[in-house]
This record gives C-alpha cells, structure tokens and sequence, in this order.
C-alpha cells in the first residue's frame, strides 16, 4: 500500500512538474495582475495619486455609469462597440460559410486557395494596419487609383466600417479552415439522400450544410463577440492615443488605453476594464443560455417522435 502511493505520489510530482512553469507564469503574469487591477479599480489611483492614492469604494463604477462630466463619452463608446459588433460578426460568419462552402465543393486548386485566404492569419496584426493605411490614406492607392481624395480612416462616415473590414479580412482565413474541418465531418449520406429527393445545392447547403456546422457557428459567434468588444488594437495602432480625434473609431478599449495612457488614471482605467469583463461575461452567458435552450427543444421534439412512433 506504502509502495503504491509513493508510485503514484511520484507520478503526480513529475505531472505537476511539467506544468510548474505554466502554473508560475499564469500566477505571476495573468492572475496577480488581475487581482491587482481589481483593488486599484476601488481607488483613486493615478499618476497624480501615485502614493497617496485612497479607496474610494465603487466611486469609479458610478462616475462611469453616471457618464458625466469628463466621462460622458462612456456609453458613447459602448455603442461604437456594439455598431462595431454588429458588422464584423454578421459579416465574419456569412464570408466564412460562403467561402467554406465553395472550397468544399471540390473546386480545383483548393489548397492554393486555402494557403491564400490563410496568410493574413499568419501576417502580424501592425504589418496589416500599416498596409491598409496606406491603401485607404487620402493620398493612398485605392485614391490615386480611381482618381478621389477620401480619407477613408479620418471620415466619420467610413471610418468604422473600414476598421471592421480590416478585421474581416484578417481573420477570414482562420475561420474558413474551422470551418471547413467542420464541413467535411458531415455525414455524405445526408447530402446524397437530399439530393434523391431533389433539393438543390441551396436547399442541401441551408437544410443540411448550416445545421451540421451549427456549433462551430456558435463558436465564432461567442468569439466574435468576445473579440468585438475588446476592439482597439486598430485604433491604437493607426490615430497613436489622443491623435486626431475621429468620433466612430472611440471604441471601449480605445478610451480605456487613452484614459491609462493619457490621462493616466489608473484606477477609472482599471474599474472600465472590469465593467467590460463583466458586459462580456453576461453577454456570453446569454449566448450560452440560448443554445442550450434550442438544443434542449431539439431533445424534446426528437423524444416526442421517438415516443410517437414507438406508439404506432
């Protein structure tokens, strides 16, 4: 017995040794950071209160929610986010299903054409940012090709809508590779059945296809969420902080970096960050809720035909 439990004690430690070093640095990069941010967001912690900062309670929460005074661009800023949100992740999903579908269709070259949806994927995320700047720039390529002089990235009017295309484009190729893994899992017997009955390919991509890729679909709609709501990478890289100040791109994340970085206030900037875990949090567990709601009615139908069948 004393031998057995050395044994396996000993496994244990050369198991726990092994992931000792992602323990170390999630506990000393990720969590203590998180805990930290926390205590500073009940603070007045900021580069003027540097050491004589105080705990102000939820002071920092109700200042932002109130969004008055220096902070009334708050909600201003949620809905950019939200606008934002809105389309990338139609956009992400019906690119993403369409592409997948024509490169599973046995189309000839389909790895050069997976290879070249998938480099943007691979290219880093400035390189990107830079390039498109210099597309769109008021005296970029696209403008000296069709003879305009728009400012695509400094116009309130396209300037969102150019930020979210860039996004679409760069994630295009991740996404269609999932995708098509989950295409290819589908039972052929569904599409050859349905095609006797003589549905074409739009009634077998829309009965057969979009159900059978369901929870992947759910899986980019929880993660463009996700990912939509921490936008500000773009912003960051293209206007710097506090740069010229273009209303449709002051996204959440944006105002977050430029109330650290600008303002240097810690404390609201660590407060706005847990207000967006917990926006995230809710929506996701809303997302979550709804698909267990469908795939519980999905069980309910499918035990009534089982029963009624056992009937007959």
């Amino acid at each position: 017995m004393k031998q057995k439990t050395k044994s396996i004690l000993k496994r244990n430690a050369i198991g726990y040794g092994f992931i000792a070093p992602l323990l170390i640095y999630f506990v000393i990069f990720q969590l203590a950071p998180m805990l930290i941010a926390l205590i500073i967001s009940f603070t007045n912690y900021s580069w003027e209160h540097l050491f004589d900062y105080e705990f102000v309670g939820f002071h920092n929460y109700w200042t932002l929610l109130g969004a008055q005074g220096n902070y009334s661009w708050f909600w201003s800023s949620l809905k950019t986010t939200f606008l934002y949100i809105l389309i990338t992740v139609p956009a992400n999903i019906i690119l993403t299903l369409a592409v997948s579908s024509l490169l599973n269709s046995k189309i000839k070259g389909e790895k050069f054409f997976k290879t070249v949806f998938y480099i943007p994927s691979v290219t880093v995320g400035v390189a990107i940012m830079v390039m498109w700047k210099q597309l769109l720039s008021s005296d970029g390529v696209i403008n000296k090709l069709f003879g305009t002089n728009i400012d695509f990235l400094y116009n309130n009017n396209t300037a969102l809508l150019v930020i979210a295309l860039m996004s679409v484009w760069g994630g295009l190729g991740y996404n269609v590779l999932i995708m098509l893994s989950a295409m290819k899992n589908i039972d052929q017997s569904l599409y050859e059945a349905a095609e006797m009955d003589g549905a074409g390919a739009f009634k077998r991509f829309w009965y057969v296809t979009v159900p059978g890729v369901m929870p992947t679909v759910f899986f980019f709609l929880v993660m463009g969420l996700i990912g939509g709501f921490q936008v500000g990478e773009q912003m960051l890289i293209i206007y710097g902080v506090n740069d010229v100040y273009v209303d449709s791109m002051h996204t959440y994340v944006y105002q977050l970096y430029s109330i650290m970085r600008g303002d240097s206030d810690y404390g609201m900037a660590s407060a706005m960050s847990y207000l967006l875990f917990l926006i995230i949090l809710v929506f996701t567990l809303i997302q979550f809720r709804l698909q267990n709601g469908r795939s519980d009615r999905k069980r309910r139908v499918k035990n009534k035909e089982i029963t009624a069948n056992e009937g007959v």
